[in-house]
């Protein structure tokens, strides 16, 4: 019996998004601080809100606090280390490094 192969998806996701609502705090490496919201989670990264305009360029690497999000130590603020990798005009799409 021949079999088929399975189609690639090109949009396939390599983790399970979740649509969450938070407060986030960007850090960029000079010390500024930029509020905003998240979009959505995952295991892999996080897409949060555009209002940063063109403060942030792709390829950067930031620190990022999002409320509600807790390590270890819960009375520290967790700030997560972060690569942009996707800015459009509405939302900024970030991977944990």
């Amino acid at each position: 019996m021949k079999s088929n192969p399975v189609p690639y998806m090109e949009d396939a996701r390599r983790f399970y998004r979740v649509t969450v609502h938070l407060p986030v705090a960007v850090r960029q490496h000079d010390s500024q601080v930029f509020l905003t919201e998240s979009l959505d989670i995952s295991e892999g990264g996080v897409l949060i809100k555009n209002n940063l305009g063109d403060r942030v360029n792709s390829g950067d690497v930031v620190k990022v606090h999002i409320e509600g999000i807790l390590g270890e130590d819960e009375s520290k603020m967790i700030l997560h280390a972060m690569r942009i990798v996707r800015i459009d005009d509405e939302k900024i799409a970030l991977e944990f490094v």
